[in-house]
C-alpha cells in the first residue's frame, strides 16, 4: 500500500495556519495574538500572557516535529477564545500501543478537576480510529495549566507510523463545545498521494508559512 506524502485538515474562517518552522515565525505569532487582545481591551499584561501562551505551544509543537499547527484567538465580551490544533507523524512504541504512550487509561475525574477518557471515533475518509479526550495539565516551557485536550490516533497507511491530530484550549467552562469543535475538525482530516498539500513530514528550519488549509 502506498504511504501518502499529504493531508488536509480544514478549520473555521477565523482560524489562522501557524508556522511551526523557526523562532521567527513564533515571534510573529506571538505579536499578532498581542496586538489583537490589546485591540479587544486587554491590558497589556493579559494581552502578554496569552500571547506567551500560544508562543509556547507553538514552541513545544516545533519541538516536538509537528507537521502542521492552526488556531484561533477572538476576543469576546466576556473573554478570549483560545484553540490549537497539532497535526503529527509518530513513530508508535514498541508495543503499538500509541494511546497508552498518550495516556496511561481512561481515568474519573480528580479531586483536581482532571479526567479523561478513552474511545473510538469514526472519520468519514478514513474509518474508525482512537481517540482519548479530557480535562488535563499541559506543561509547556516549565508553565503548567488545566486544558481541554482531546488526541485522536489515525493509522497512515502504508506505514508503522500514525497521525495524531491534537487539539487544546485552556477554555475550560466551554469544554465540551470545545471537544465538538475538535471533534468536526478532525472528522475532515484526508490524506493525499500528490499535489500541494501540507506534507507528512516536518517543515525545514527556514522562515516561511506551513502549506496552507483548504
Amino acid at each position: 500500500m502506498a504511504v501518502p506524502t499529504g493531508f488536509e485538515l480544514r478549520t473555521p474562517p477565523d482560524w489562522v495556519d501557524f508556522s511551526v518552522a523557526d523562532q521567527a515565525s513564533e515571534n510573529r505569532v506571538a505579536d499578532e495574538v498581542w496586538t489583537r487582545a490589546r485591540a479587544g481591551g486587554f491590558t497589556e499584561e493579559q494581552a502578554g500572557q496569552y500571547a506567551e501562551q500560544l508562543r509556547r505551544s507553538v514552541r513545544q509543537a516545533r519541538d516536538a516535529g509537528t507537521v502542521h499547527a492552526a488556531g484561533t484567538f477572538q476576543v469576546y465580551e466576556d473573554g478570549a477564545l483560545i484553540a490549537t490544533v497539532l497535526v503529527s507523524v509518530v513513530n508508535p512504541p514498541a508495543t503499538g500501543d500509541i494511546i497508552g504512550a498518550l495516556t496511561a487509561v481512561a481515568q474519573p475525574a480528580h479531586a483536581d478537576g482532571t479526567w479523561r477518557r478513552v474511545s473510538t471515533a469514526h472519520l468519514p475518509a478514513i474509518g474508525t480510529v482512537g481517540r482519548v479526550h479530557g480535562i488535563q495539565h499541559v506543561t509547556q516551557d516549565g508553565a503548567t495549566m488545566r486544558s481541554a485536550v482531546m488526541h485522536t490516533v489515525v493509522p497512515l497507511p502504508g506505514s508503522a507510523n500514525v497521525v495524531v491530530v491534537t487539539g487544546s484550549s485552556p477554555n475550560l467552562a466551554e469544554a465540551e463545545e470545545i471537544f465538538e469543535l475538535f471533534a468536526a475538525i478532525t472528522a475532515t482530516l484526508t490524506f493525499s498521494y500528490e499535489g500541494e498539500a501540507p506534507a507528512l513530514t516536518p517543515p525545514a528550519a527556514s522562515p516561511g508559512e506551513v502549506g496552507s488549509q483548504g
